[in-house]
């Protein structure tokens, strides 16, 4: 799996996009650094690790993108990282968009919270996304129902989709 990751830091959890609205359950997207000549209709200001940037409102990518996800155990032993597969138009578009923003920083919001960013250093070509820790195991669950784990079968996430859901209302 290619890694696309030079600088990772983390970005005091705020509501950064959604500007008072309410996400749905279990939504991602992806922004890339902009800046301030953009204007306040294009980009917000974000302050992460590696000072106060701009990231433009508008995602690269987000949940409707994503085929499938693997959850792993992130290094703080608390958190989970999650592993994202993007459907074949996604995964073109992100490799046009890496390809002409070397250099820049990607945010990652999660139910409408900074994730934290990352910074460009190379084309990601295999249209696979890696949020290295900070979701929790309720929103590995609510993956669970929204998508199949990488490598599964539909019939078999069907089931287990079936079983979760009636697992909850019991």
């Amino acid at each position: 799996m290619k890694q696309f990751v030079i600088l990772f830091a983390l970005i005091t959890p705020t509501l950064v996009f959604a500007g008072g609205k309410k996400t749905p359950p279990a939504s991602l997207s992806f922004h890339i650094e902009g800046s301030a000549q953009e204007g306040p209709k294009f980009v917000r200001k974000v302050k992460t690790l590696a000072g106060e940037k701009h990231f433009r409102k508008s995602p690269e990518i987000s949940t409707r993108d994503i085929i499938a996800f693997s959850p792993f155990p992130a290094d703080d032993k608390k958190t989970y990282g999650l592993i994202l597969q993007l459907n074949k138009i996604a995964k073109r578009r992100l490799f046009t968009s890496t390809a002409t923003n070397r250099g820049k920083l990607l945010l990652t919001l999660m139910n409408g919270q900074a994730m934290g960013v990352v910074r460009v250093d190379k084309p990601v070509n295999d249209g696979i996304l890696v949020i290295w820790s900070g979701v929790t195991l309720k929103e590995v669950r609510q993956y669970d129902l929204l998508l199949p784990r990488i490598g599964e079968d539909e019939k078999k996430w069907k089931t287990r989709v079936k079983e979760a859901k009636k697992n909850l209302k019991n």
